[in-house]
């Protein structure tokens, strides 16, 4: 008989989405814009919000719609910000997503095209399991995941915001 092969699935029957490595640790997603790419993201946790190249942005029509600092360790610069009307990586979408539009030339080393970054901001709307055995990202917002997966849950906290805070502030 055949073999049968299957698509590797997440926990829970999740969908998965297929991402590359770059230098065996920088996970690469497709994401859809607008409904218009997919275009190559960098997945970060680390980064507090979702960062758009200004050449991509061009491309988009995206309006700045004010200015944003960009804190860091030991760094600090300034960028816009713009709204997407849809960010969406596999299955999964976000709505009316405020970006940074900064120029990633200096966090791109030789060889590195991607077009933004995949920060915290996006990720915080799931539960999230990368796979790198599998090459998968597991985004969950039905909480089904949670359930099959052993081990702690570690919960991103979001800062409060009040009404007078800009986008992008916490």
């Amino acid at each position: 008989l055949p073999a049968l092969h299957s698509e590797p699935r997440c926990p829970g029957n999740i969908a998965s989405l297929r991402f590359h490595l770059i230098q065996r640790s920088r996970i690469i997603v497709p994401v859809v814009i607008n409904r218009t790419g997919p275009y190559e993201f960098l997945v970060d946790t680390g980064a507090g919000s979702t960062i758009v190249d200004p050449a991509l942005a061009t491309e988009l029509h995206l309006k700045a719609q004010g200015p944003a600092e960009v804190v860091g360790v030991g760094f600090s610069t300034h960028a816009s910000f713009a709204y997407l009307d849809l960010q969406e990586a596999g299955s999964h979408s976000v709505a009316n997503h405020p970006v940074e539009v900064q120029d990633l030339q200096p966090l791109q080393e030789a060889d590195l095209h991607f077009r933004g970054i995949i920060g915290g901001d996006f990720l915080g709307h799931f539960d999230v399991l990368m796979d790198y055995a599998r090459r998968m990202l597991c985004l969950d917002d039905t909480k089904v995941m949670q359930a099959a997966v052993k081990g702690g849950h570690i919960a991103l906290v979001t800062p409060p915001q009040t009404p007078d805070d800009l986008p992008l502030t916490t």
